[in-house]
């Protein structure tokens, strides 16, 4: 039975190109997740095209080109100010080190190049028509909400085990269930794992994390045990994967960095650990210190035991760590219910959100304007004293106006001689 689809806007922008193949005797489609995004009814994000050419006669077929990846059969089309991925129809020969094919073969047949793919719901084509090519059922999955290996799951994970990641990607992007067969084949071949580069795992990792179903992707990774077996050890893995108990509800919180740290927060994951499992999965040092820093909060905040000043505290670590990471602490702590501040939030928040100053250049004094007032040498007592007054300036116990600053510092001075 035909089954037809009206395609989306990015793929009519890339029909000139697909017709352009077609015209010149080849064949070419549509393939990959913007086929999939189309049958499922959701926004596509990027178009690939498979095509029989080779990429030598892909290249002289268009005039703007540019050769990405010719030893796999892969030319950057550039077209009407967009670039789309033009890729030969191939097979791929045994993998290396469960990741790499050792060789690439080009074809004639769609069949062949859908065969080497991951997932049925990533094995459809699509023509110019929006007639569906569909030999391994994957609109059959969709339906069913089955994510589902191509052919063999056991070869599949086999040739390259980033899969088995994918795998708990996808079924956690779209709430699908895992096929028994594959999940099976996941749990078999697991160990393999460690052969995936680690900025891959993390790549997959950050999906999931920043996806729209975190907390589900957390689950199955806790019940196959994936992280486990990654090249390089994650001290808090077994934690992270069994944040979703703690924290079912993480795609509340708005951003992955948020989420990440939300995780690490969970009880028995200390700051060194948390720091060698993000230095681990290769995370950017902004991204990681972004993280750390809302874990360092977390650990001060945690010491207060309703005797010491708390907003004394609080204004403390939002001058130390910045308002980014204590906006990212107080959301964490206003979400969860078991937290120990977590009836506070309200107070800390008005506090933050009250605060005339929070970092040294947005106070009305700076080191050269305090040295000559106070007729001093600059030197570090110059960033001390700055830093005191900003403490001050912060509890909104001195208004932020130079004289006055100026005033203040003239009297700790004298004190101090």
């Amino acid at each position: 039975m035909e089954v037809r689809f009206a395609l989306p806007n990015l793929m009519l922008q890339a029909l000139p190109v697909l017709e352009a193949l077609v015209q010149q005797g080849f064949e070419a489609f549509f393939v990959g997740g913007c086929v999939r995004d189309t049958a499922m009814g959701l926004p596509i994000k990027d178009v690939d095209i498979a095509t029989s050419a080779r990429p030598e006669q892909v290249m002289s077929i268009f005039p703007r080109c540019i050769p990405t990846g010719l030893q796999h059969g892969t030319v950057t089309v550039l077209h009407d100010g967009e670039s789309y991925e033009v890729t030969t129809f191939r097979t791929e020969s045994e993998y290396e080190k469960h990741r790499r094919p050792l060789q690439v073969e080009f074809i004639d047949r769609l069949d062949g190049d859908l065969l080497r793919r991951d997932l049925t719901i990533n094995a459809m084509a699509m023509n110019a028509a929006g007639e569906l090519y569909d030999p391994f059922r994957g609109l059959d999955d969709l339906k069913k909400r089955m994510i589902r290996c191509v052919g063999d799951a056991d070869a599949r994970f086999q040739e390259d085990a980033l899969r088995m990641l994918r795998t708990v990607r996808f079924a956690s992007q779209f709430e699908f269930a895992i096929a028994h067969s594959t999940w099976r084949a996941v749990i078999k071949h697991r160990e393999l794992l460690r052969h995936i580069a680690m900025e891959r795992v993390q790549a997959e990792l950050d999906r999931m994390i920043g996806g729209a179903h975190p907390g589900r992707a957390l689950h199955l990774l806790a019940a196959c045990k994936l992280l486990d077996y990654t090249g390089t050890v994650l001290p808090a893995a077994h934690k992270l994967a069994q944040g979703y108990t703690l924290y079912s509800g993480l795609d509340k919180l708005a951003d992955p960095d948020t989420r990440y740290a939300a995780l690490l927060m969970a009880e028995g994951i200390t700051i060194p650990d948390a720091e060698e499992t993000l230095k681990a999965l290769r995370l950017p040092t902004q991204k990681m210190n972004a993280i750390l820093s809302v874990l360092s909060i977390q650990t001060a905040m945690k010491q207060w035991n309703g005797k010491s000043d708390l907003r004394l505290v609080w204004t403390s670590l939002i001058l130390q760590y910045g308002e980014e990471a204590s906006r990212r602490w107080l959301s964490i702590a206003a979400w969860d219910r078991k937290h120990n501040l977590h009836d506070q939030t309200e107070l800390l928040d008005k506090w933050l959100n009250g605060m005339p100053a929070m970092t040294l250049k947005q106070l009305k004094l700076n080191g050269k304007q305090l040295a000559e007032g106070l007729q001093r040498v600059p030197g570090t007592w110059t960033g001390q004293l700055l830093k005191q007054l900003l403490l001050e300036v912060a509890l909104d116990k001195l208004p932020n106006e130079k004289e006055l600053l100026l005033k203040q510092a003239q009297i700790w001075n004298a004190e101090d001689r």
